[in-house]
């Protein structure tokens, strides 16, 4: 039981930080409230000076045979507790467990998957003691290792693991097999969970639905793989002049320097087989700095095309874009282009953070999924499509693996984030209507009982609103902030929020503190209507008069999220002229008035458009009789 000394010292924080402080209607949980009180987080939005992180850091040796999808492995793993409290047990994440048949699922799995791929824990050994094996506890996707001994405070343990996984061979959920010698696998390894200062250890276990938290480490791993396949990884290849010809090394050294797309290996270089040196089974040595994840692909046959761009104008720092695809893909082309382009604009405009890996390879597999330097990224044969998925998943680079954001409780944040901000590099490609998520989410959930606040944890969702709040809402959020920011000053809050929480794990909160903190703004009013609170968007006109060309109206916030007021005026002669203010005009106010001359007589007035979500657009419209 705490002392009263203590309980009153937590208490004049709290107040000092909630009240003094802040002067901010802004709503902080209450666990996040006793981490700025303990020192851990600031008031400012920043790491308190109390702030720890553990750390992670993998030794991994793997034998993998792709056609079968039977993993073996070993790994020492060291974990640095960092943290002031005393670990009793270790939470280690085993993902692929999902196909065991009692464990809870939020996602349709082949049921060929159900009861033969999952992991098999051979061995576990702490600090070189053996664990028995009924010592080990297993809850759903999660195994419970109890530490001998116990871990204290700013001390480290080392685990050593020896496993085995079968990977599904029918199921496509965010990995798995696309043809008989292809396969992109993740989630393969033992990994121990992140403990911090808001939830102590993460349990939530993997339902197939919500992604990942995960903890920061360096990666040392060896894939042996059977001959004539060819690996590509997260992390840099140790060992490419021992794997490769000396033609495709040649080619290599040409895409890291060059602006232009180089064909690496070529279906001509399979045929004539001189992809590889070796006839034999290759071992491929990855290494990977202070990254949460290691994903990989294999194949025999893959194509790999790769360019590159200079990311950082001080150090001339370059960045590999890689595209890895089927030897008959038609939609293939482009992609390495479309990915250079991604991390120019990231590094330059859309952030200004020079992108922060030494490349980027996406692998041609299902769907759209984001992995250090590595994504999984289904086919597309239309351009929209392939540039959406393509920049969505390369700008997760930065959010959450630059900078950490926990996607298990609070997935909206990257998911909104990275939904948004690659909108422009749509456009480039041609798309006028990047933005068509607003309406989606405006017809489909906001209002309704589906339309569930973002403070509510990611893992409390279901597929439909998991998809509507995350890619939806907060998108929406994030676009009308930055419409009433402005490009420079949005870029300079999320430059700042880099600098302060790179490698580091923020919540919501310390993104909104930031936001405050860098614009001398209190901006509660907007960010606890569209993140945290229910309701809808709702804006109406009133006490329309039109008197020739003599124009005055009011536009009244009937609902509860602040959107942009955008009146379209047309004349009797059909030309139009349009007035716009941002969501700032609701700050301090529910009723904005316009009274105005124009040249032409008038005949219609419409508020809103397409990417402004209105619940009831029915008192939108004023047509002269």
């Amino acid at each position: 039981m705490a002392s009263k000394h203590l309980l009153c010292t937590i208490a004049c924080l709290l107040e000092f930080c909630y009240v003094g402080a802040q002067q901010s209607d802004l709503f902080i949980p209450t666990n996040v409230q006793r981490a700025i009180a303990l020192g851990t987080r600031g008031a400012d939005g920043k790491p308190g000076p109390k702030y720890f992180q553990n750390r992670t850091d993998y030794d991994i040796k793997a034998s993998f045979d792709p056609r079968t999808g039977v993993l073996t492995g070993s790994e020492t793993v060291v974990l640095s507790n960092n943290s002031p409290d005393t670990l009793k047990a270790l939470v280690v994440r085993l993902y692929q467990n999902i196909y065991n048949p009692e464990v809870m699922r939020q996602t349709p799995v082949e049921p060929a998957d159900i009861g033969v791929a999952g992991v098999e824990v051979q061995q576990v050994s702490i600090n070189g003691f053996d664990i028995p094996a009924d010592k080990l506890r297993y809850v759903e996707t999660n195994m419970i290792v109890p530490i001998p001994s116990k871990l204290n405070p700013k001390s480290s343990l080392t685990m050593d693991v020896s496993w085995k996984v079968n990977l599904p061979n029918n199921t496509l959920l965010r990995m798995g097999r696309y043809d008989s010698t292809s396969y992109f696998v993740a989630y393969w390894y033992p990994q121990i969970a992140v403990y911090d200062d808001i939830m102590g250890w993460s349990v939530d276990p993997y339902t197939g639905l919500y992604e990942f938290y995960n903890e920061y480490g360096n990666f040392d791993v060896r894939i042996t793989l059977p001959k004539d396949y060819v690996a590509w990884a997260t992390g840099e290849l140790q060992n490419s002049q021992a794997l490769f010809t000396d033609e495709i090394n040649k080619r290599i050294d040409l895409a890291k320097k060059s602006d232009d797309v180089v064909r690496v290996i070529t279906p001509g270089d399979y045929h004539s087989k001189k992809v590889l040196k070796a006839s034999t089974e290759n071992t491929w040595h990855f290494k990977a700095n202070n990254v949460s994840d290691f994903a990989f692909g294999v194949s025999d046959h893959y194509i790999w095309d790769a360019t590159s761009v200079e990311v950082d104008p001080k150090t001339k720092r370059r960045a590999m874009a890689g595209h890895v695809y089927k030897i008959d893909s038609k939609e293939g082309e482009g992609v390495a282009a479309i990915a250079r382009r991604t991390i120019e604009r990231l590094s330059t405009d859309l952030l200004g953070v020079p992108y922060p890996y030494p490349h980027n390879t996406i692998w041609e597999g299902d769907g759209g999924m984001e992995f250090p330097m590595m994504c999984n990224d289904g086919p597309a044969d239309q351009l929209n499509f392939k540039v959406f998925v393509t920049s969505h998943e390369v700008s997760h680079s930065y959010f959450p693996f630059m900078v950490g954001t926990n996607e298990v409780l609070y997935g909206w944040i990257d998911e909104g984030l990275v939904t948004f901000i690659p909108k422009e590099i749509e456009k480039e490609y041609g798309n006028d209507n990047a933005h068509y998520y607003i309406n989606a989410y405006s017809q489909r959930t906001m209002g309704s009982v589906n339309d569930i606040p973002l403070s509510v944890p990611t893992t409390h969702l279901n597929g439909s609103s998991y998809f509507m709040q995350n890619y939806g809402r907060a998108a929406i959020g994030f676009y009308f902030l930055h419409d009433m920011l402005g490009k420079e000053m949005f870029r300079k809050v999320f430059q700042e929020f880099i600098a302060r929480w790179e490698g580091k794990h923020p919540t919501p909160t310390d993104l909104a503190l930031t936001l405050n903190s860098v614009t001398a703004q209190d901006w509660s009013w907007y960010w606890n209507s569209w993140f945290y609170q229910t309701g809808y968007a709702d804006l109406a006109l009133d006490n329309v008069v039109v008197n020739g060309n003599q124009l005055s109206l009011d536009v009244r916030m009937k609902g509860q999220y602040p959107v942009p007021i955008k009146l379209l005026i047309t004349f009797v002669d059909g030309s139009t002229e349009q007035i716009y203010h941002s969501a700032l005009v609701w700050k301090n106010s529910r009723e904005w008035s316009l009274k105005q001359s124009f040249a032409k007589p008038i005949r219609s007035v419409v508020l809103g458009d397409r990417d402004i979500p209105d619940a009831f657009t029915e008192n939108n419209s004023y047509h002269v009789k």
